[in-house]
């Protein structure tokens, strides 16, 4: 028996989640799940109308009718047969109105182009969400938020550059420290030029890595000249491998050597400039968070994530990599950084930091930091 939330079921789950499961569902995922329905509560809408293309067990679409008493009307899609008969038990089992469900079982893409309106799309493939994506730009309502998920991370963050650039059409950074958030900016990148083709402005409100998989939330607005500006905010990143130099430019801001210490720059990009986090949502989610049942992981996500916004930086810096290229041999604790740099620790790396401080002024603190050990 599997309890998730206010969701009870019995399934066997294999040593390994994959696809080839008949009834596809990740417990690693809970996280995932729980945040949705957290921001799920923060929308303006008084009823909603939501939809989990590819549904697979349909526990995500179960808990939001559930937990959020927000659903006029959930829409479920998976062209599995056994997923869709598993999830029309569970909602039997649960005592679900029945008039606030529709169930489909059509190829995603397909069903998402036959279907409009909705005030939450939901994307959650096994690997790449690109195939899906514009699909689910048509399916959603102007001010509706897309759920994107990417599981290529490995792709995304520079393990294999030339898949990532026919992919999403940017090169990656697997020579910095901060390689995941340069994975989940070229993924915002790929969304925002998705939505900008249709017209359409998708903004990212709030971003997060975790496990195994990139997650972004976006939210739409339409008309040429919203799209225009949200793509504005994309271009390109430098970066020093040998002094830690970093800066996002545009095409016309590309150079070959560091400013600082004359070093070859490495180049990212395009990818997104902007900040991840809406910090008002983000304030809200975090003043709702008693209304869902929130595993532990899922809270301290949230409660890292809610400290790192505040610092809106283009990168991180790792007590490691600083260690290395500095040569300072045992690094003091992270509280000392955090106190030299007045940063704030981030969620993509346990040993991490952002720090509001410009370079110049970060090359000193670290010949400081030098000069005591």
């Amino acid at each position: 028996m599997i309890r998730e939330g206010k969701v009870c079921f019995e399934l066997n789950l294999p040593e390994v989640v994959s696809s080839r499961m008949e009834v596809f569902y990740n417990p690693h995922m809970r996280e995932n799940r729980d945040l949705s329905l957290l921001l799920l509560l923060t929308l303006p809408f008084e009823k909603l109308k939501v939809c989990d293309p590819m549904g697979a067990s349909g526990v995500r679409l179960l808990r939001m009718l559930l937990e959020t008493q927000k659903l006029e009307k959930a829409v479920y899609n998976d062209l599995s047969a056994e997923s869709a008969q598993f999830f029309r038990k569970l909602l039997k089992n649960h005592c679900v109105d029945e008039s606030m469900v529709e169930i489909h079982q059509e190829d995603a893409c397909v069903f998402l182009r036959r279907h409009r309106d909705f005030h939450y799309v939901e994307v959650d493939p096994f690997g790449s969400p690109v195939p899906f994506l514009e699909s689910a730009l048509l399916s959603l309502r102007r001010h509706g938020i897309l759920a994107v998920s990417a599981t290529d991370t490995s792709v995304l963050s520079g393990t294999y550059p030339s898949t990532c650039f026919r992919r999403y059409g940017s090169m990656p950074l697997l020579s910095c420290e901060f390689y995941h958030e340069v994975g989940i900016r070229i993924l915002i990148k790929k969304v925002v030029e998705e939505g900008a083709k249709l017209d359409y402005a998708l903004e990212p409100v709030f971003s997060y890595s975790y496990r195994h998989y990139f997650r972004v939330f976006f939210k739409k607005q339409a008309g040429p000249k919203r799209a225009d500006r949200v793509l504005a905010q994309v271009g390109y990143l430098l970066f020093c491998d040998r002094c830690l130099y970093r800066a996002g430019v545009k095409l016309e801001g590309l150079q070959n050597s560091c400013p600082y210490c004359g070093n070859r720059l490495l180049v990212a990009g395009p990818l997104w400039l902007g900040s991840l986090w809406d910090r008002e949502l983000l304030e809200a989610m975090w003043q709702l968070r008693g209304a869902v049942e929130l595993s532990e992981n899922s809270l301290k996500l949230l409660k890292r994530i809610r400290q790192e916004a505040t610092l809106n930086t283009l990168g991180f810096y790792t007590l490691s990599a600083i260690g290395k290229a500095f040569k300072l041999g045992q690094p003091p604790p992270i509280q000392k950084f955090l106190d030299i740099f007045k940063g704030v620790r981030t969620h993509f790396s346990g040993e991490g930091f952002r720090t509001a401080v410009s370079h110049q002024e970060f090359l000193e603190r670290v010949h400081e930091l030098l000069q005591r050990a």
